[in-house]
């Protein structure tokens, strides 16, 4: 698969139209959030039946799911070893790299803004087991690496996990908006969702949630 190389919003960048779109096939269930993993292991057998003589490279890369306000679309970055559902909309991808103060870290960003959101999905480059002897302190060093490069402001800082694995959960903002991120350490890389609504207060709404609990490890 051609390596999905990303774009990330909160580190400001400028949008451009999505050239091409992965070819798509819809699913109109306003629940599909609800019983969410079911339903796409449905219709991606379905898909994987109808492309048997294609050169499809994953039947999940073309599965949309419509829920009236936004159309999902699930997103494999092999080269990042996950998956996440990610609204479409006007897309960006570059690479950033983050003062961690003692070395920097790298990350593949994807973007996406659809009407009155912002939604991101990045992973680092590889660390050496260095950088992971203290995971704590590294998923605090990313936390300032953002607040230094984008200068919001931290409001909320929760400890969270993945499975097993430890992460947090922050909230900034800056003079425009709300921004909530959910940040993993998984094996060797660090993992940033982040995703904003015009209209979004101190409380996390189902959409953002739902972009958040889509994340998956290949």
């Amino acid at each position: 698969m051609k390596k999905i190389v990303l774009s990330i919003i909160i580190f400001s960048c400028s949008y451009y139209p999505l050239g091409q779109i992965l070819g798509q096939g819809r699913l109109d269930r306003p629940t599909f959030f609800r019983d969410g993993q079911r339903l796409m292991d449905q219709e991606i057998q379905r898909l994987q039946q109808q492309s048997e003589s294609n050169t499809i490279e994953h039947p999940s890369q073309l599965l949309t799911i419509d829920t009236g306000q936004l159309r999902w679309q699930k997103f494999i970055f092999q080269e990042g070893d996950f998956s996440v559902w990610i609204p479409q909309g006007i897309q960006s991808s570059e690479n950033v790299v983050l003062d961690l103060g003692n070395n920097n870290l790298s990350f593949e960003v994807l973007a996406t803004h659809p009407k009155n959101y912002r939604f991101v999905a990045a992973y680092s480059h590889r660390l050496n087991p260095n950088q992971i002897t203290n995971k704590e302190q590294l998923l605090d060093q990313v936390k300032q690496g953002i607040i230094n490069k984008t200068n919001f402001t931290l409001i909320t800082d929760k400890n969270v996990s993945f499975e097993n694995y430890i992460g947090k959960e922050l909230m900034m903002e800056n003079e425009d908006e709300l921004i909530s991120f959910r940040v993993y350490l998984i094996n060797d890389r660090i993992y940033v969702l982040a995703a904003a609504n015009k209209n979004q207060t101190d409380t996390i709404s189902e959409t953002i949630i739902s972009f958040f609990d889509s994340f998956r490890i290949l």
